[in-house]
């Protein structure tokens, strides 16, 4: 044996070896009756592996291991997510690099056209896990677009419409203008910019005077319906009640009060825009405001925007602050640096946008989620993500489940020429209210999450009900980011229990998010993002994995490569300890009798209790630190 422990080709042949006698299959091994399940977060079908899988995947790694050792019947199931925007995204951009584009293709064509890139692209990162040394049970694969997951898609859109929980309404939601269609808050990213803040005066409709408000976005001013203040702000308690005119459409508003309004912001007057914000939206609803909606869908003015319509919003700021300013009622412009939402995707900035979508109704579903949570028989660890967990299904709004994208689950919904909505599945033949047999099919499609809610069960055969799915749910333990909390655990939570009657798991281990060497989240764009597969080349996946372990904790860490050299360090001495053994022929010894032999025996016993009692809490850091000191501290 070599004197220095060399990883390549080792573990790759080992991983090789052990999948293919069949050690990572549900229930190889197995000792005793009692199964431990963990899922995977399904990854992007298109995505590759990044140090938030990586940390992941070795988190679940030990948690499987361990209980497999102990003989477990144990399931790791592995699979992709369809990630419909995403994945749309990529498409969408080698379409334009070859000078076409989704719109001129057509739905079917370039929904083929996707399929046609996950054949040659997609599902890669199954294998990248192979390389961190995951025992996941690859055989059982699933992905959130193959036949029988579309089936439970779709029964559970028809349950949750049989239940009266489903229903399509205008509300305001976060607009990509690039990709057309509503996003969830996670695909918003935020960043800083700089903008003009426009002091603008609005004079009063009865006389003289008036009131200034300080906007951003001028170009929306053609959509307000209000001046708000707050109800404490005596500088304008004697202009609320009366009517205000705003610029360039010579609408009369009122003034309101709303305890919503920063005073601090601007001039403490707040144009109210219930079409173009989310804050103004809640306001105009909750004083019964109209909603005027002057930005279409592809972030250009409307048709309800008058002269102003087809020109870029930055086109209609111009032509607004020249009004302003000719008439004497553009006071000032200054600097601002804000925070503005944009497409984790294509970055373009997002549109508050009033639109028509789907929605489910969040109040009943959520009850037996939330009773499950405060019983504990589901358990956040930290305990602050518990709370967390339980703070946001009682907040939980309704859920916009509805996209226009043409990539993912198309709703099971038709429409008859009177407008009838028929959802069944599979495809209805007439119309259910009117017997119409000329139905057109809703083209939106469900959000990705949607999809994602049945994993727990949906991967194990639901809506028909195998064996497995008797065996192996309710599963044990889902590892994951914080910022999904809301996203999928707490959807897997609610969704089982509506269709499986039970929580999907126990116990959700929020992992720590593994930050740059600056402090700042690793990021393509920002050139901080560290590979794990090359650190896997560089130092070999036992260390890597160690290194991961070491660094997790229940706060964001900075990535420290040293943990990972400190791992290939613990692996080389285990080499060095079994060559030991190897070329010296050390036969074990059946009963020690030496003071030395037993002490051995109980450092290993209490490092072993130790790391088990670590384990049992999800405390991975603390177990790497037991395992090195025994190596290098005790022998």
């Amino acid at each position: 044996m070599e004197p220095l422990y060399k990883p390549e080709g080792v573990e790759e042949r080992w991983q090789r070896a052990w999948e293919e006698e069949g050690l990572y299959r549900a229930g190889a091994g197995a000792r005793r009756d009692e199964t431990f399940v963990i899922c995977v977060p399904p990854p992007n079908v298109t995505g590759a592996l990044h140090m938030g899988h990586a940390l992941n995947g070795s988190l679940q790694d030990v948690l499987i291991r361990w209980h497999r050792m102990r003989g477990f019947d144990t399931l790791w199931q592995p699979g992709y997510d369809h990630a419909g925007i995403a994945t749309q995204n990529v498409v969408e951009k080698a379409l334009a690099r070859e000078g076409s584009s989704r719109k001129e293709l057509g739905r079917d064509a370039f929904v083929e056209r996707v399929w046609h890139h996950l054949e040659e692209t997609g599902r890669t990162i199954m294998g990248q896990f192979r390389s961190l040394g995951a025992s996941l049970d690859y055989e059982r694969e699933r992905f959130t677009m193959d036949d029988a997951y579309i089936e439970a898609v779709m029964r559970f859109f028809v349950h949750l419409w049989e239940r009266g929980w489903l229903y399509r309404a205008n509300r305001i939601v976060n607009w990509c203008p690039f990709h057309e269609t509503a996003i969830s808050d996670l695909e918003v990213v935020h960043e800083e910019m700089d903008d003009a803040l426009t002091y603008a005066r609005y004079p009063f409709a009865d006389g003289e005077g008036g009131i200034t408000i300080a906007t951003a976005r001028p170009a929306t001013i053609l959509a307000d319906v209000g001046v708000a203040v707050h109800p404490g702000d005596e500088r304008y308690r004697e202009s609320v009640g009366r009517e205000v005119v705003v610029p360039f459409v010579a609408r009369r508003v009122p003034v309101i009060t709303d305890e919503r309004v920063d005073p601090e912001f601007g001039t403490g007057a707040l144009k109210i825009t219930p079409g173009h914000d989310v804050k103004d939206f809640d306001i105009g609803r909750d004083h019964g405001l109209r909603t005027i909606t002057v930005i279409g869908p592809d972030g250009s003015m409307n048709e309800h925007a008058g002269e102003l319509a087809g020109l870029t919003q930055a086109e209609a700021d111009e032509r607004i602050l020249g009004w302003l300013k000719e008439r004497g009622q553009l006071e000032r412009r200054e600097s601002y640096r804000h925070a503005v939402g944009t497409c984790e995707r294509c970055h373009a900035r997002i549109e508050p946008l009033v639109s028509l979508q789907w929605w489910c109704a969040m109040e009943e579903p959520r009850k037996p989620a939330l009773t499950a949570l405060r019983e504990r028989r589901v358990r956040y660890h930290p305990e602050s993500q518990h709370a967390f967990a339980i703070r946001s299904l009682e907040e939980i709004p309704d859920w916009n489940i509805s996209r226009q994208l043409w990539w993912g689950h198309q709703l099971p919904i038709w429409y008859c020429p009177d407008g009838h909505a028929t959802c069944d599945w599979p495809a209805p033949d007439a119309c259910a209210e009117c017997g119409s047999a000329e139905l057109e099919r809703d083209p939106d499609v469900l959000d990705t999450w949607f999809s994602s809610a049945l994993w727990p069960y949906a991967t194990l055969g639901w809506p028909e009900q195998p064996p497995e799915l008797e065996r192996y749910y309710p599963g044990d333990v889902n590892s994951t980011a914080r910022e999904i909390i809301r996203l999928w655990e707490n959807r897997m939570i609610w969704s089982g229990l509506e269709l499986m009657g039970d929580v999907p798991f126990t116990d959700v281990v929020i992992h720590s998010t593994i930050l740059a060497t600056d402090g700042r989240r690793m990021s393509k764009s920002l050139g901080n993002g560290v590979d794990p597969l090359e650190l896997i080349e560089k130092h070999g996946a036992d260390a890597t994995r160690y290194g991961l372990l070491k660094m997790s904790s229940t706060q964001d860490v900075r990535f420290a490569e040293g943990a990972l050299e400190e791992g290939r360090k613990l692996a080389n001495k285990l080499w060095n300890v079994s060559r030991l053994l190897l070329q010296q022929r050390i036969e074990p010894v059946v009963r020690p009798t030496a003071v030395e032999e037993r002490w051995i025996l109980a450092r290993l016993d209490a490092t072993r209790a130790e790391i088990e009692q670590a384990w049992s809490q999800f405390e991975f850091s603390q177990s790497m630190q037991a395992l090195y000191r025994i190596t290098f501290d005790d022998f």
